[in-house]
């Protein structure tokens, strides 16, 4: 997989990621993880920043290495 299709693919997954934690929170009767609706809300914003930090340091790297 190359770095351009990896770099697309972190950005695609943190966006609907990200929607899915801001619907999350906006939603009235939210679904609940292990009785927890923290816990779902946590999962989902843990895996939007990892997804956009991956972007990021791609992006760096391609910019450092030109």
């Amino acid at each position: 997989m190359t770095n351009k299709s990896k770099r697309t693919l972190f950005l695609m997954s943190g966006i609907l990621t990200g929607i899915v934690f801001i619907s999350s929170i906006v939603d009235s009767e939210p679904g609940s993880l292990f009785g927890s609706i923290w816990l779902f809300r946590l999962g989902w914003l843990i895996m939007t920043v990892s997804s956009f930090a991956s972007y990021y340091n791609i992006v760096k790297s391609e910019k450092k290495s030109n």
